[in-house]
């Protein structure tokens, strides 16, 4: 009896590991009663070997590479880091993964099936090896040298490097090519520059752990930790170096920019000049304009309440203190008669949250206090700074001025507003972020060609 019972557990073993799931897998995640969205699994069984990669197509975010992934006993799992995202289904009978994906806090069902057509994006400019240059991967530790603080990816002309330019990523965690809606603007800027002359270093954020603990003066701290690994290398260390930022990669730019002799130009992307709450509060209109959701009393409503809760982020000297005032501010307006749906919006509990979490945020309450002015003043490098005509976030036209004022003379400044671009410099109809994903082009080609060509009259001098 004991040798029967001993066969059946080796055949059911055996018959597990048999399963073959290799495929596309679909299900939808329903978030809450009004939102959800659809999620893939795309799964490579060769032996015993597994490997995933995880599609959220009204995201536009396709193959994500995920982590830890283990089939046994017809259950997988797998995580997904960058979120803070796993996925534990078993396989049951009638062919469907059934489990929990959890993100953070959150814990909700998914249930994904085969027979779903895997979503393509087409992004055209995306740039497929072989490339006629080399690709070489960088790690830089830590200061205690416990870890990869900075992961990225250096491409290297086939001939010699008219110089070496180094990219910084916008606002939130981003990869190396500042993915976002499957588009890789840094990939493209690289591949365009390195086919040109040009050595280009593209790099992750830090890891998510310590990327939620530091500021844009820490992010400034890393690009000083490369410009310093680079210097000790005979291909890197006497070519005329410069940052390209976008967005907030700007700010960052600035900071090097101001206390780095080495750095010998400057690139803004959607560049920034202004305070955060200055740039926040165009959002707030500009966005709320361009969505046609609200009456013109409305979204000025929105702005004058954003602003009163930005200036006590902004004037408190401490967390706890801005948290203090936030509180009275919410209670008093809790007790007050709430008159219309922008109000009731505005000073919600929710909204009161996200308050709260950008006042305990080190990056956030630290952006509050940054004056971008005081660094750009400090600049003795040219700058080009290129921003949309439909920027809905960054109003390009307002920055490029106050860059202008601010920067010491140099007959190599250059300042564009290019028409009908956004913030990412896409060619598009509204500006709205809603238009990013579905805008097939990640960069006008006339951006990149005024980047290469200022580049040039740059480290030429």
């Amino acid at each position: 009896m004991k040798k029967l019972i001993l066969f059946a557990l080796s055949l059911w073993a055996y018959t597990g590991m048999a399963q073959n799931i290799s495929g596309y897998w679909e299900g939808m995640l329903r978030i809450s009663a009004k939102d959800s969205l659809r999620l893939g699994m795309y799964v490579v069984q060769n032996g015993d070997s597994i490997s995933v990669e995880l599609d959220s197509p009204d995201q536009y975010s396709i193959g994500a590479q995920g982590s830890n992934v283990t089939w046994a006993d017809s259950s997988i799992s797998w995580k997904l880091s960058s979120v803070n995202a796993s996925y534990k289904g078993t396989l049951t009978k009638d062919g469907l993964f059934e489990g929990t994906f959890r993100q953070g806090n959150s814990k909700l069902p998914l249930s994904l099936e085969r027979g779903h057509e895997r979503t393509v994006i087409n992004r055209p400019q995306t740039p497929e090896p072989p490339y006629p240059y080399t690709e070489e991967e960088i790690r830089i530790k830590d200061k205690s040298g416990k870890f990869d603080l900075i992961n990225g990816t250096l491409t290297l002309p086939s001939g010699a490097s008219k110089g070496l330019v180094i990219l910084l990523t916008g606002s939130g965690w981003q990869n190396r090519d500042e993915e976002l809606f499957a588009h890789k603007p840094f990939l493209v800027i690289a591949d365009h520059l390195t086919r040109r002359g040009y050595a280009v270093f593209r790099y992750d954020d830090f890891p998510t752990a310590v990327f939620a603990k530091s500021t844009t003066y820490d992010f400034a701290d890393g690009v000083t930790m490369i410009l310093d690994s680079f210097a000790k290398r005979p291909d890197l260390g006497s070519l005329p170096t410069g940052l390209l930022g976008h967005s907030e990669g700007s700010l960052v730019a600035e900071i090097v920019a101001a206390r780095d002799k080495r750095i010998d130009f400057v690139i803004t992307l959607g560049g920034v000049a202004q305070t955060i709450s200055d740039v926040l509060l165009y959002q707030v209109h500009a966005i709320n304009e361009a969505s046609g959701e609200l009456t013109p009393e409305e979204n000025d409503y929105a702005v004058e309440a954003s602003k009163t809760i930005y200036d006590i982020i902004a004037k408190s000297k401490s967390p706890d203190a801005a948290a203090k005032k936030t509180n009275k501010l919410y209670s008093y307006q809790s007790g007050t008669l709430i008159t219309s749906k922008i109000e009731a919006d505005v000073f919600s509990q929710n909204k009161k949250a996200e308050i709260m979490q950008m006042v305990y945020s080190p990056w956030f309450y630290t952006l509050f206090h940054h004056q971008p002015k005081k660094h750009i003043k400090k600049m003795r490098c040219p700058m080009l700074a290129v921003g949309g005509e439909k920027d809905l976030q960054v109003d390009a036209v307002t920055n490029n001025a106050l860059f202008k004022a601010y920067l010491p003379k140099n007959p190599l400044h250059r300042f564009e507003v290019i028409p009908n671009a956004n913030h990412l410099l896409q060619t598009c109809t509204t500006g709205s972020p809603d238009e990013y994903g579905i805008i097939e082009e990640t960069l006008r080609g006339d951006v990149l060609e005024i980047i290469q060509e200022w580049l040039d009259s740059a480290v030429s001098q």
